[in-house]
């Protein structure tokens, strides 16, 4: 038995080492033409919001704090025990997820902690909410957090599904490019560009609007930054605090052009719940009176967006 085994292997071997020898010597690996993989929920054709922008709402103007005490603004969450807070988890520099402590950090974050430590105190029970673009309007109304605090810009359509703070920072949308790219702005693009930006965000509009490139989304503004290093995309276009972060992850990437938008930021509420929103607008002050603002945006911001911030003075509506 053992000498039928040897004898099967020795022949075997032989049909291998004739096979290896049938073939031409220079024969090299064969070739595999493998897909470039795409995220999933990619649209490269996405459908364009034409309808007039409606700004008669005065959409930087929130509602006056006035006398509104803290107890009304406590009444308004879902646990008086606990503010639970909508934020991006991989939005470097203003909402992500820091690998060395595995807690979210950034700019929004900080901001929407001071909020919620002002409304419940120092030793205020947080729970922070990772969601997309799309996901921070249903996340309000359906209960699902107190406050959305996640780059969102304040406009008369939002301002129709839920409630906003005033401004607590100004953003605006550019452009982020490979530095060998020869894109230097928004005139550099032409019909057969790709450029990236996150579904249900205002920058889809605005890219249709104001160039011919072609606009692509994505479900997480990280997606986009993959599709740029890959070539899949000619560029990404968000706000300049979004791209900044992006430039930061990729030195081979540049932030480019003038801001060809205004993005005002605003912490949203449930539709209905103004005691909340007038609130949150008096923290904020303190939050600017005391300095809060300011070391936020000295730790997160100044360098990687170049420019000394300033906070936006807050607009009343009332």
């Amino acid at each position: 038995m053992i000498r039928h085994q040897i004898r099967f292997a020795a022949a075997a071997a032989a049909c291998l080492v004739l096979a290896a020898c049938s073939q031409p010597a220079d024969m090299g690996p064969p070739q595999v033409d493998v897909p470039t993989p795409l995220p999933s929920g990619i649209n490269f054709s996405p459908e364009i919001d034409t309808a007039p922008v409606d700004e008669s709402c005065q959409p930087l103007a929130s509602y006056n704090p006035g006398s509104t005490t803290v107890e009304q603004a406590v009444a308004q969450l879902d646990d008086p025990e606990q503010i639970t807070i909508g934020v991006s988890q991989s939005t470097n520099l203003m909402g992500y997820i820091d690998p060395e402590t595995n807690t979210p950090a950034g700019f929004d974050i900080d901001i929407a902690t001071a909020v919620a430590q002002s409304i419940l105190g120092a030793d205020a029970n947080i729970r922070f909410v990772p969601m997309t673009s799309g996901e921070r309007e249903p996340a309000v109304n359906d209960d699902r957090v107190d406050m959305v605090v996640r780059t969102m810009t304040m406009n008369c359509k939002r301002w129709a599904n839920v409630e906003f703070s005033a401004e607590y920072f100004h953003a605006g949308q550019r452009l982020l490019v490979p530095t060998a790219s020869g894109i230097t702005g928004l005139a550099d693009l032409a019909d057969d560009h790709l450029v990236c930006t996150g579904d249900g965000s205002t920058s889809v509009r605005t890219i249709a609007e104001q160039s011919a490139a072609q606009a692509v989304t994505v479900p997480d503004f990280n997606d986009c930054l993959v599709l740029l290093q890959q070539g899949t995309v000619d560029a990404i276009t968000s706000d300049d605090t979004i791209l900044a972060g992006m430039a930061v992850q990729d030195p081979t990437l540049e932030v480019v052009g003038d801001a060809f938008s205004q993005e005002p930021y605003g912490i949203a509420v449930q539709k209905g719940n103004t005691d909340l929103a007038r609130y949150i607008n008096a923290a904020l002050a303190q939050i600017i009176a005391n300095g809060t603002w300011q070391t936020a945006y000295d730790k997160w911001l100044k360098g990687p967006l170049g420019v000394a911030g300033a906070p936006p003075s807050p607009q009343y509506r009332d």
